[in-house]
């Protein structure tokens, strides 16, 4: 029950900000906004401020802005319509909402590494048989101080470096009891396929983490410069992983999570504390924003594509076509959803949990 009051939290707090996006530059650009709904279906209840009815409805799966003549065929523009706006405009308001999220993504991400983050130290908890780091000499609680002169603070940044150095010689500078060694050792060579489908070479030396965890905290500025790259590292692995699931690259049952994976996902971070919760809020705000921009009709990118026409073609897409396209687009939308809502319980064992509780 927790995981699920958490859920509906953070997706409407994102929801709201996605769509008070939308609300503040149309308001921002002269336009009339008749409705400012959280969620979809009847209204629960409803206040009126100005021109604008806010609302709370049944169905928190989302929410939407109305605005004064918001299609092409509601009649003669008005002073403050959508509709009579110019196609930059217009687009401005569309992609407000997007553009929000990956706003809340950076600031989420940046308190996180201000307020501290945990961190897995450089500390060796194994050493495998027959590996470099046998044959070198490597043994349990041995800390990695130093690769090559260049100092290491965590276990990521050791193993990117030993990923980087298949087959070149490497000095480790390591820490044991009391005392400071120097180690040589040569990472073997390992071809493996990314999550992307693509086959890369990278040094292994064999070695598992003790486990050991320290907190790091980033100073508010450099933190900025920190959670920029972070935050748009994210976005480029998240497009290429859309792009290699069309191309088929890359399974939507190993790739995509749903509401179900949210749940679980948001209950676990609770478990973990604030900074895990807020660190997952930004990567649920980023993935909301690059959805969002989804070149799908019912979807803000689907309206920025035909803004895009409109602006070519210098004429509207008719009303008729863009009603169609959204009804499909609808269709598959929810039919891709409750497939990947299968692939949730499948790949968590949500099932096998259920069954478990009424056998006892």
């Amino acid at each position: 029950m927790l995981g699920i009051l958490a859920s509906v939290v953070v997706l409407g707090i994102l929801v709201i900000l996605h769509e008070w996006g939308h609300f503040l530059v149309a308001r921002w650009c002269g336009v009339r906004v008749l409705r400012f709904s959280i969620g979809f279906g009847p209204r629960l209840f409803t206040w009126q401020r100005g021109d604008t009815e806010y609302a709370v409805s049944a169905i928190p799966l989302g929410g939407y802005v109305k605005m004064a003549g918001e299609q092409q065929g509601e009649g003669t523009a008005q002073p403050g319509d959508y509709v009579g706006k110019s196609v930059g405009i217009r687009a401005r308001i569309v992609f407000a909402g997007p553009c929000v999220n990956y706003l809340v993504a950076l600031l989420s991400l940046w308190v996180v590494y201000v307020m501290g983050y945990p961190e897995l130290l450089p500390t060796v908890g194994k050493v495998m048989d027959d590996t470099p780091a046998m044959s070198a000499g490597l043994l349990p609680h041995d800390q990695v101080l130093s690769i090559n002169g260049e100092a290491v603070t965590t276990w990521d940044d050791m193993t990117k470096r030993i990923y980087r150095s298949a087959e070149a010689p490497l000095t480790l500078q390591v820490r044991r009891g009391e005392a400071t060694q120097t180690i040589s050792v040569r990472p073997a060579a390992k071809t493996i396929t990314d999550p992307f489908g693509r086959q890369k070479k990278i040094g292994q030396i064999g070695i598992a983490p003790s486990g050991e965890f320290t907190t790091y905290r980033i100073a508010p500025v450099p933190a900025v410069g920190r959670t920029i790259v972070q935050v748009n590292e994210w976005a480029a692995q998240t497009v290429m992983a859309l792009w290699s699931v069309l191309t088929g690259r890359l399974s939507v049952r190993d790739s995509v999570t749903g509401p179900i994976g949210i749940v679980y996902l948001t209950k676990e971070a609770v478990s973990m504390g604030l900074a895990p919760l807020l660190f997952l809020m930004s990567l649920f705000s980023l993935s909301l924003s690059i959805f969002n921009l989804l070149p799908i009709p019912i979807l803000d990118g689907g309206h920025l594509l035909f803004l895009g026409l409109e602006w070519l073609r210098r004429r509207p897409v008719s009303l008729n076509i863009q009603e169609r396209a959204a009804q499909v687009s609808f269709v598959l939308l929810v039919t891709f959803v409750v497939i990947v809502c299968i692939n949730d319980v499948n790949r968590f064992g949500l099932l096998d949990k259920l069954l478990g509780l009424f056998n006892k």
